[in-house]
Parts: structure tokens; sequence; C-alpha cells
């Protein structure tokens, strides 16, 4: 997220985004699969979810969600997490 928001963009933008999306989406299913696994088309739909946010058009679903849910979201938090980061390295 912090090479997202850094003012130097590179063509390398829109595949950070996937990347957070797809690492945000990973820690939620990985919480919530032996739940999810139960529905019909859980896997389908999952396919076509991932398909969405990493396809290269205006529409992409990876930018769409880092803009409207986790880009408020960081921002507003953001001191919070920088905190707990740094006493994660601090620790280590």
């Amino acid at each position: 997220i912090k090479a997202i928001e850094s003012p130097r963009k590179d063509d390398d933008t829109q595949w950070l985004t996937y990347w957070v999306v797809y690492g945000i989406f990973s820690i939620a299913e990985f919480f919530s699969d032996i739940f999810l696994s139960w529905f019909p088309f859980y896997y389908m739909l999952k396919c076509g979810f991932l398909l969405w946010c990493m396809a290269p058009s205006p529409s992409n679903g990876a930018e769409f969600l880092y803009h409207w849910i986790i880009r408020p979201f960081f921002l507003k938090h953001e001191a919070q997490l920088d905190s707990v980061v740094q006493d994660l390295k601090d620790k280590a």
C-alpha cells in the first residue's frame, strides 16, 4: 500500500493494487473458507472474482475495491498500522 501511495507512479501500480486486494482476500478466505466451501459454485465464483480483479480494463475489480474500500480504511488507520509495524520491527 505504501508503494501505491508513493508520489512516484510506474506501470507496476496496477499489479501492486491487484496483489494488495488478493492478499486481503486471501486472509479473509483463510478464516472463512471452511464455511464458504459449502456454498454451491463457490470456487467458480472465486475464480470469476479473481479474473475480474486482474482484468486489464477500466472496470478493473482490484482498482475499484482498492479505491472504494481498502484505501479509505488504510488512510483512516495509517498511523496505527505504522506503529504496529514499527513495534514488530523493533521486536524482530
